[in-house]
């Protein structure tokens, strides 16, 4: 079980995460340091990460995984508690750092999502009773707490397309990577679209390790997760 979540924790992790049931996706992101225990998983400077929202979005993954027909054990229940304090962690982060470079999500951004959503629609059509008691009573937050968690995730994913857009693979670099990884040019043609894929989302990994550390030399961040269990 936790091998196959392993494998597939990229795809997990943009299934869902919090109040995005079947709407909006995030990242992952390794957890930093551990502090006392306290009511909150995770401090990102001053920003707490609390565990009833830890729980929440931990409990829709496993739900989502249920549904696929796939059983959640404790183990299970532990890695997916885990892997979520971690994406909420880099919400965060990405949301901080796109405050600071003074990026936002217009009224409109986030009405758009929200209406252009199936789990709110009836008939092909958004219906705003439908959506305020899904809200309410399957999620369990109110509507502008969700409509927030909207704007959090857009602003979070406006950031990291920005970062990522700074890193660009040129021809050059693609076959030059490709050779040395090889150590020839042979079949590169026949597997260039393939490995320059591998090597984009690689050099994206560690551009995104790299603007973390960064941030955390600036920002303290602390998961308090272990001292809870």
């Amino acid at each position: 079980m936790i091998s196959f979540l392993i494998k597939h924790k990229k795809s997990i992790l943009i299934i869902t995460l919090a109040f995005f049931i079947a709407s909006i996706g995030y990242i992952g992101l390794n957890s930093y340091n551990s502090g006392a225990f306290s009511t909150n998983a995770a401090l990102v400077g001053s920003t707490p990460i609390t565990y009833r929202d830890l729980y929440k979005a931990t409990d829709a993954q496993a739900r989502i995984l249920r549904n696929n027909g796939t059983d959640v054990d404790e183990e299970t229940m532990h890695y997916l508690q885990q892997q979520t304090l971690s994406a909420l962690i880099s919400e965060e982060v990405l949301n901080q750092a796109a405050q600071e470079f003074g990026m936002t999500v217009a009224d409109y951004e986030v009405a758009l999502d929200i209406q252009s959503s199936p789990a709110f629609s009836q008939n092909g059509q958004f219906n705003k009773q439908a959506y305020e008691y899904a809200v309410k009573h399957q999620l369990g937050v109110t509507p502008a707490k969700f409509e927030e968690q909207i704007r959090r995730s857009k602003l979070a994913n406006r950031f990291r397309m920005a970062l990522y857009s700074i890193y660009k693979l040129t021809p050059e670099e693609v076959r030059f990577s490709y050779q040395v990884q090889n150590g020839n040019l042979k079949n590169f043609e026949k597997n260039k679209a393939d490995f320059e894929k591998q090597l984009f989302e690689t050099k994206m990994e560690t551009a995104q390790r790299a603007f973390f550390d960064d941030f955390n030399n600036r920002v303290e961040i602390k998961t308090l997760l272990k001292e809870q269990a």
